[in-house]
């Protein structure tokens, strides 16, 4: 297209823009313009974060199968955006496309104006239509994605663009959070979802993206498989000066390798070939973090506690299958699960027990059984689960002669040392327990497939709970969902209906409580332990925010709210050079408490 079409087209998009939002009465619609900068006002923009991840994605989808990873959920929040956000201090509404909204009186119809500014990376408008495209290809069923079928589809009717500039959308029942989940929804561009079937999408767009209206594109040629991905700052985002963007979106290039061993990944950031580094090893932590680059200031060290939402993590059992189908099998390895010989010898009491599958705040059951190392309690389930004999060579056997004899499949070669201490005590008991290693997407798959017998998982913590998403019912003997173990409860269904319908926040927490409880129950998971806090080392060059993080340890991290000091960097190139000390921080930064 000539220069001269491309400026035409552009103004006329402007012109419409402003006519738009000249015709826009904000009369009665909510806003908010004056929250808390997220980022530091004296951010500086340019250079490149260095990171990693153990494995290169499973897919670069946002919907659909494998989607469902930290590495896909870092991408795909640096280039999307919602129609509005959550503040992660006052946890109040903050403008996103969208600059206003209201909710009718009867809070099932939910109207969202979109800031006449947005713009998609070609430079077109976002417009209502776009969220009417979206809401669309969500309830596709060719997408294979069923807890998105089920969120957008059973909660809401079909959206309708009442202009360019306005979309409204009425939900199906009261819920209390649907007003929070539709304006969080990823937006995608119509005109790339416009004929896009399931099939085509999931074929076409493993490996290449929508594009994206967010700080950050990713470029074709910056996909290199099984090797790195880099996300480039994008030098015409419609957001840059807006308020919930200052001080964030700082570095040009974002990069991740692919360094499948942790350890190796240690080595490579001490020679300085990634930026920062999350400690994961207590046992690193204690031993391995006060060498010569760390005394010297050159590499800083701290732990930072946030009032961030604790997930819950541990071994899944899958509950359609033998053998843990039983309920007092179930129970019986969650008795000898050593947690305490693991938190003591290997973690360095770094950790806490998980006793809830809504761990910390006001949501977790204080009244949940404390399970803790009981080979005697252990012994008596399996008995009564039929294992109560064992052979010559000391594993226990059923009534057919069977041996008690289970797989665990794992894709990190770090919890070798882990998993070799339950197999010693779970030999102990005369359960056999193999372990075998496996390509990490590859255990992905199965997983999500429900090919698998135990599998241990981590889950990441929610600011307001949402158990139906993880318990349902409905999603137990569906394929690519949070509900791997197969739970089924009909009170817990109940209840979750009843939990989306009260906004009182007693009674949401009287529900959750009673929910946990009832989970808790039936032991779909041996749980494991937890932290409230977040340790890392990180070369000193980096400006950040005086409390690190947010409040609440949410995207918005190193990524996105630090950025490139080039006087630190200036200093940390020339005490490198020639030895020199750099100021030494505080390991301990509790900022929000």
């Amino acid at each position: 297209m000539p220069r001269t079409r491309i400026i035409l087209s552009a103004l006329l998009c402007l012109s419409a823009a402003f006519a738009a939002a000249a015709d826009f009465d904000p009369s009665g619609w909510k806003t908010n313009n004056d929250f808390p900068l997220i980022g530091s006002p004296k951010a500086v923009k340019g250079g490149t974060l260095r990171y990693y991840w153990t494995s290169f994605p499973t897919t670069l989808r946002g919907v659909g199968p494998n989607n469902n990873q930290m590495s896909n959920f870092e991408i795909q929040g640096m280039v999307y955006e919602s129609l509005i956000g959550l503040h992660p201090e006052t946890l109040e509404y903050i403008p996103g496309l969208a600059d206003y909204w209201k909710v009718s009186p009867d809070k099932r119809t939910f109207y969202f104006h979109i800031n006449p500014k947005a713009r998609w990376a070609d430079g077109s408008p976002v417009t209502s239509e776009d969220v009417v495209a979206t809401w669309d290809f969500m309830v596709r069923k060719d997408i294979k994605d069923p807890y998105n079928n089920m969120i957008w589809g059973e909660s809401y009717e079909r959206p309708v663009a009442v202009g360019p500039g306005v979309v409204s959308v009425r939900t199906k029942k009261v819920h209390w959070r649907l007003f929070y989940y539709f304006g969080g929804m990823t937006i995608y561009p119509a005109k790339e979802l416009r004929g896009l079937t399931g099939e085509k999408y999931l074929k076409d767009y493993n490996w290449k993206m929508l594009m994206g209206s967010g700080a950050y594109e990713l470029k074709p040629e910056d996909i290199k498989n099984q090797q790195s991905i880099t996300l480039t700052r994008r030098k015409d985002y419609w957001g840059e000066n807006e308020r919930f963007n200052i001080g964030l979106g700082n570095f040009d290039k974002l990069n991740w390798q692919i360094i499948l061993d942790e350890d190796l990944a240690w080595e490579k950031f001490k020679k300085g070939d990634i930026d920062y580094f999350y400690v994961l090893k207590a046992q690193r932590w204690k031993e391995e973090t006060d060498f010569e680059k760390v005394k010297k200031g050159w590499i800083q060290k701290r732990k930072i506690f946030t009032d961030s939402p604790q997930g819950f993590g541990g071994f899944a059992f899958n509950m359609r299958k033998p053998p843990f189908n039983d309920r007092n099998v179930r129970k019986a390895f969650a008795y000898l699960f050593n947690r305490e010989r693991l938190i003591n010898k290997l973690f360095f009491d770094e950790y806490t027990f998980i006793d809830s599958y809504f761990p910390g705040g006001i949501w977790a059951n204080p009244d949940n059984p404390k399970i803790r190392y009981n080979p005697r309690m252990a012994r008596m389930l399996l008995a009564r689960a039929g294992w109560k004999h064992r052979n010559k060579d000391g594993w226990l056997v059923n009534d057919k002669g069977e041996i008690f004899e289970i797989t665990l499949e794992y894709g990190v070669p770090s919890y070798d040392r882990i998993h070799k201490v339950i197999q010693e005590d779970l030999a102990k008991a005369g359960i056999k327990m193999n372990l075998k290693l496996l390509d990490y997407n590859t255990l992905q798959k199965k997983v999500g497939e429900r090919n698998f017998v135990l599998h241990f998982q981590s889950w990441g913590g929610l600011l307001f709970p949402n158990p139906e998403n993880s318990w349902s019912s409905e999603l137990a003997d569906k394929n690519d969902n949070n509900n791997m173990t197969g739970f089924k409860n009909a009170e817990v269904d109940a209840l979750c209906k009843k939990y989306d319908a009260t906004e009182d926040r007693k009674e949401q927490q009287r529900i959750i409580r009673r929910i946990d409880e009832l989970i808790f129950r039936e032991y779909p998971y041996a749980l494991a332990w937890g932290s409230g806090f977040s340790r890392i080392l990180y070369y000193n060059k980096f400006g950040h925010p005086d409390k690190y993080f947010t409040r609440i340890g949410d995207y918005r991290n190193i990524k996105s709210m630090w950025w490139l000091d080039p006087e630190k960097e200036k200093a940390l190139d020339k005490a490198m050079k020639t030895g020199g000390q750099l100021p030494v921080g505080e390991t301990e930064q509790r900022p929000w408490n």
